[in-house]
C-alpha cells in the first residue's frame, strides 16, 4: 500500500469503526485513551473489510479489559495488605462524650459546648474596656461601683450559661436530691479543683467572690490594686482557655483533612471506579432485597 493509502486507511479508524464514537467503556474510563489504542492497531494492521476490522476491535476490547482486569487486580491487592486510614487522634485528645459516663453526658470538647465556652469568654474579653480605676480622684467610689457591677454582670454571665454539666468531675445532680450536705461538699471541692487548674468557670466562680466582698477599697484605696490584679489574672486565664479551645479546633479540622486526604489515596489504589460503581449497586440491591 501506498503511503497515500496508508494516511486514508488510518483516517478510517475513526470515520468507520463501529467502536469509534461510541465503545463500550465504562463511565470511568477515557474515550481517547480508547481511541488512540484502535488508532495505533489501525496504523499497525492496516485492515480492509468488515472481518479484518471487527478483529482489530476485538483486539482493542482485549487490550481496554485487560487493563481494566489488571487494575482490578492490582486493587484487590491494595485492599488485602493496606492498612486503614487511622482514626484522627483528636477523637481521643479530645473526645466528644465524657468518659466512663453515660452517652448523654457531652464532655467539654463536644463541638456545641467548646462553641458555647468560646462565644462567653470572647464576649466577656471583648466587653472588658472600661477605664482603669484612679484611686487618687475623689470620684474612686463611683468608678469603683461601676466597675464592680459590670465586672459582676459579665461574671455572672459566665456561670449562669457556660456548659458545667459537660466538665469532668461535677457531682451529679441526682446526689444533691438524695443527699444536699454531701453534694455540697463534692461541689466545693470541685469548683477549687477547677480554680487551681485555671479553669474558666472556677475562676469565674472566685472572682465573683472575691468581687461581690470588694467593699474594703472604698474604705482602704490600697486594696484596689490588689483586686484589680487578681481580675488581671482572671483576664489572662480566660484568654488562655479561649486560646485552648481554638487549638483544639484547629487541630480537628488538621485531622479531619487528613482523614480525608488519606481515605481519598486508599480509595483510589484499593478501588477503582467501576469497582466503587459496582460496590454502590450491590449494596443498595442489598438493601432493596432486605427490606
Amino acid at each position: 500500500m501506498t503511503y497515500r493509502g496508508k494516511a486514508i486507511s488510518s483516517r478510517n479508524a475513526t470515520k468507520h469503526g463501529l467502536l469509534a464514537e461510541q465503545p463500550p467503556l465504562l463511565a470511568s474510563e477515557d474515550l481517547e485513551t480508547f481511541q488512540g489504542i484502535m488508532q495505533a492497531l489501525v496504523d499497525d494492521y492496516q485492515p480492509e473489510g468488515v472481518l479484518e476490522w471487527h478483529c482489530v476491535q476485538q483486539i482493542a476490547m482485549c487490550i481496554q479489559r485487560q487493563h481494566r482486569l489488571w487494575t482490578a487486580e492490582a486493587a484487590v491487592g491494595n485492599e488485602a495488605t493496606l492498612p486503614p486510614v487511622s482514626r484522627p487522634v483528636t477523637d481521643t485528645q479530645y473526645p466528644d462524650m465524657k468518659p466512663n459516663e453515660a452517652s448523654d453526658f457531652a464532655s467539654e470538647y463536644h463541638p456545641a459546648n467548646i462553641a458555647k465556652a468560646k462565644q462567653l469568654l470572647t464576649w466577656f474579653l471583648d466587653r472588658d474596656e472600661l477605664p482603669p480605676i484612679n484611686v487618687r480622684t475623689k470620684y474612686f467610689t463611683d468608678e469603683w461601683d461601676c466597675w464592680q457591677d459590670s465586672t459582676l454582670k459579665g461574671l455572672n454571665r459566665i456561670l449562669d450559661e457556660y456548659p458545667q454539666d459537660s466538665i469532668s468531675g461535677k457531682p451529679s445532680d441526682l446526689l444533691a436530691r438524695i443527699d444536699a450536705e454531701r453534694f455540697g461538699d463534692r461541689w466545693w471541692f470541685w469548683i477549687q479543683d477547677l480554680n487551681r487548674e485555671k479553669h474558666p468557670f472556677g475562676i469565674a466562680f472566685f472572682h465573683r467572690l472575691h468581687i461581690e466582698d470588694s467593699d474594703a477599697p472604698k474604705d482602704s484605696k490600697h486594696m484596689a490594686g490588689l483586686y484589680l490584679e487578681w481580675h488581671q489574672e482572671a483576664i489572662a486565664a480566660f484568654q488562655t482557655w479561649l486560646d485552648k479551645l481554638t487549638t483544639i479546633e484547629s487541630e480537628r479540622q488538621s485531622e479531619a483533612e487528613r482523614v480525608e486526604r488519606e481515605q481519598a489515596e486508599r480509595n483510589r489504589l484499593t478501588l477503582p471506579p467501576f469497582l466503587r460503581v459496582w460496590r454502590c449497586w450491590h449494596d443498595m440491591r442489598a438493601i432493596s432485597t432486605t427490606n
